[in-house]
């Protein structure tokens, strides 16, 4: 047992894994899902009651039943699918057209959970998974406070570049990035530990 879930609810066995083909129908339902709860508040309920399964199964087949699968992880309780993280290289241009980020060609492009599941690890256990300690950037809604404070504690931060999504309700979005880790320090013999 990993620990006491939300609502008195025990989880069983909470675990990070690869996505696979087979994930793909409920990765569409638990992508509609975390959008519903996610954007509640920024984007009208009759935009969110419009989102439906059947818009994302053509993504997550296109992303996971390919020749070489994109790079997606799940997160899961008990082997019920409750989240994922995917990543994609975006090389010479950044998605949205604007100048590449200073973090690189890096991009984590989605991170959701179902909210009944936030606050036990499995976000960090997805974000570590899906990028270790690599540079990154990602694009989040910019009313999304929560989301933003958890990124900025992994060391994202807004790198000024701002963007509206015209079909979601101009819905406001910002980049954050996050540097790789510091450089390894060479020690030698007369420098005593220090940088």
């Amino acid at each position: 047992m990993e620990g006491a879930g939300r609502r008195g609810r025990v989880t069983m066995a909470l675990e990070v894994r690869r996505a696979v083909a087979s994930d793909v129908e409920r990765l569409a339902e638990i992508h509609v899902r975390c959008w519903q709860e996610t954007y509640r508040g920024m984007l009208s309920d009759g935009f969110l009651a419009s989102q439906n399964t059947g818009s994302r199964l053509p993504l997550w087949r296109h992303l996971l039943e390919a020749a070489e699968p994109a790079h997606a992880w799940v997160a899961s309780d008990d082997g019920t699918v409750v989240g994922f993280a995917g990543i994609r290289r975006e090389p010479g241009a950044a998605s949205h057209g604007f100048a590449p980020p200073s973090s690189g060609d890096l991009e984590l492009w989605g991170l959701y959970l179902l909210a009944s599941h936030q606050g036990l690890g499995l976000g960090r256990r997805l974000l570590v998974a899906a990028l270790d300690n690599e540079a990154a950037s990602l694009w989040v809604a910019a009313d999304n406070q929560r989301a933003i404070g958890f990124y900025r504690h992994f060391g994202f931060e807004p790198d000024g570049a701002a963007d509206v999504i015209p079909g979601w309700e101009d819905l406001r979005e910002i980049r954050m990035v996050r540097g790789g880790p510091p450089p390894a320090v060479k020690r030698s013999p007369g420098n005593q530990g220090v940088p």
